[in-house]
């Protein structure tokens, strides 16, 4: 797993407040400091009102977005929340999960599909380490296969992958999923940087 989990990783933490679903509150926090079988990770202030439920020895659940995807993480608390931090921690061997499974965020930006008769150009939705969500006029039927390349970043290179267009959603005509099936691990880390950063940003408004 330390090849995955590094600084700056989104971390969500499930706690457990009661007995019932509604009980189970979400937290979004950020690795601050890795370790062979402990995470220093961020506890935003905000959530002050779960604190008395993360003393030491606490069991929690960790979901860490990483690059390969989520790895859950059964976990108990090491360090309950100070100063905008805690320690939790978990065994390596028996208690890792990992699903292919990435955070999605909003990013309207270039989506290229190559057809027969050329490139067609469209908008994204969402982006995401696993494909993108877009809209399109021109109708695509489920399951076909397309060359695409996607742009990121304003000046940057565009990412290029290979992959199947579905539709997930008939009450949305004009959307569809690009859903990856061969891109590069580099360019794959460049996507999910990405939403890291648009998730934080977004963090910052509220």
């Amino acid at each position: 797993m330390q090849n995955h989990v590094k600084r700056g990783l989104k971390v969500q933490i499930e706690i457990d407040t009661g007995s019932s679903i509604a009980s189970r509150n979400i937290v979004d926090c950020y690795i601050l400091e890795p370790e062979f079988d402990r995470l220093t990770i961020s506890f935003p202030e905000s959530r002050a009102d779960l604190i008395p439920y993360l003393s030491e020895g606490s069991e929690i659940k960790a979901f860490v977005y990483t690059f390969s995807g989520i790895i859950i993480l059964d976990s108990i608390v090491y360090d309950a929340p100070f100063d905008g931090r805690m320690v939790i921690e978990f065994n390596e061997e028996h208690q890792i999960i990992q699903r292919r499974k990435y955070l999605r965020m909003p990013y309207i930006t270039d989506l290229f599909l190559q057809l027969d008769e050329g490139n067609y150009r469209t908008d994204t939705i969402d982006i995401g380490g696993g494909g993108v969500r877009f809209h399109s006029e021109k109708s695509f039927q489920n399951m076909d296969k397309y060359n695409a390349q996607l742009r990121i970043e304003k000046y940057g290179h565009l990412i290029k992958a290979e992959g199947v267009v579905l539709k997930k959603n008939f009450y949305k005509p004009k959307e569809y999923v690009f859903e990856f099936t061969q891109i590069s691990e580099e360019d794959r880390d460049k996507i999910i940087k990405k939403c890291i950063n648009l998730e934080r940003e977004q963090n910052k408004k509220y």
